[in-house]
């Protein structure tokens, strides 16, 4: 039996659930600035509160990665946060550097390839 099978089922259906909604709050932004851009939008005010919401979940998958049956999932949940952090710093600085700006979107791409990844490693999009 691996270590991830010993889990309480309820630590790891909620873990699961979080990269669930992390990778669907991703692809969420990603819809909403595509709105903005091309004009079907109402302006970056619900990209950013989506932005900042997207912040829950990802914390606590990090949390939750610290017990005992899931910490398998450790690296890939630090690595979504550092993202994620990163990704507001860029949103931050990019308004007065817009080069560096521009690699928030990038950053992005990297946060929903690594949610998909998460969630395949759980048993989802297989």
């Amino acid at each position: 039996m691996s270590s991830a099978a010993s889990v309480s089922s309820m630590p790891r259906l909620g873990f699961r659930a979080l990269a669930v909604l992390t990778l669907v709050g991703i692809a969420v932004q990603f819809f909403l600035a595509g709105m903005t851009v091309f004009g079907a939008g109402t302006g970056w005010e619900a990209h950013a509160a989506t932005g900042g919401a997207i912040g829950l979940p990802i914390l606590g998958l990090s949390l939750m990665s610290f017990l005992a049956g899931l910490r398998e999932h450790r690296r890939m949940a630090s690595v979504l946060f550092a993202l994620y952090l990163l990704q507001v710093t860029l949103a931050a600085v990019g308004q007065g550097q817009p080069l560096i700006g521009a690699l928030h979107p990038v950053n992005g791409l990297l946060m929903g390839l690594l949610a998909a990844r998460l969630n395949f490693r759980l048993g989802f999009l297989r």
